[in-house]
């Protein structure tokens, strides 16, 4: 197992679970707290300075673990099942942009909010439009060599595709073969899932990870038991990374620390079990 943070792209606008700030210091930062990986939350590639990135993961030793979209989502309004024709359409090059820059990191694309919502009054159409995006982009894609990571989220944050395995019967309907899961233990633990159950019965597609606390808070600071995840995970043998998407608080470098600190000692401690 490897440990990445997120860290939004100096083009995007709104905060959101991620480090914000100077790319460089930003990145050196993580760098010295102990993170081999990096998340990019990423708006618009085309605005984003891709040469300091390249120059910096090369002389830092990092590795870009996977680029978030939910940026697109959450400054831009785009999603799949827009109402609007053109919206979605607009989101679909987006996504498409956006594989094109993790194609040069070699990392998967994750898709959470950009799928869009389902409207109830149209939810038959909505599905089709859902299913015709992810079709598009993953065709996209393949040809890059670059693969799709699709994140269940609980009914705190969208109205569908809850659990692991709703993704996981979604993803077997599609039968994409770059379409893979990606989990976040925040989302399983308020839909009630079984973190050993739904580990085993979706490791086989799983191959990108998010991690916090109750209410967000960073891995410890919070109700939240983590020794049956890191168990689990070990026992799976996954090697994918690990990422807090957590609240930045007042301090993005503390928490980045604190929750580094914490998920390395069990990892440690849980490997010596």
């Amino acid at each position: 197992m490897k440990l990445a943070y997120p860290f939004l792209t100096e083009e995007t606008k709104k905060p959101l679970l991620g480090y914000k700030g100077d790319t460089k210091d930003a990145l050196s930062q993580l760098k010295g707290i102990g993170y081999s990986g990096i998340e990019l939350l990423t708006r618009n590639p085309e605005e984003v300075d891709v040469s300091l990135i390249h120059s910096l993961v090369q002389r830092l030793d990092l590795q870009i673990a996977a680029v978030g979209t939910g940026p697109v989502v959450s400054d831009d309004q785009l999603t799949f099942t827009a109402k609007n024709q053109e919206t979605r359409a607009a989101a679909v090059e987006r996504a498409k942009k956006i594989v094109d820059f993790a194609s040069q990191f070699d990392c998967p694309v994750s898709i959470g909010k950009l799928r869009g919502e389902i409207d109830k009054e149209n939810s038959d159409q909505s599905w089709v439009w859902m299913k015709e995006g992810f079709e598009q982009i993953c065709e996209y894609a393949q040809k890059a060599g670059i693969e799709v990571a699709l994140e269940p989220q609980s009914r705190t944050a969208m109205n569908n595709l809850h659990t692991t395995l709703d993704a996981f019967s979604f993803l077997e309907s599609m039968n994409l073969p770059n379409l893979k899961l990606m989990l976040d233990v925040y989302h399983m633990k308020m839909e009630g899932e079984s973190i050993t159950e739904n580990f085993e019965k979706s490791h086989k597609k799983l191959i990108y990870l998010h991690i916090a606390d109750s209410s967000r808070k960073a891995p410890g600071k919070g109700t939240f038991e983590f020794e049956e995840v890191i168990q689990s995970l070990i026992s799976l043998n996954y090697k994918g990374f690990i990422t807090p998407e957590i609240n930045q608080g007042e301090d993005s470098y503390s928490e980045a620390k604190d929750a580094f600190e914490f998920l390395i000692g069990m990892i440690k401690e849980r490997n010596r079990a």
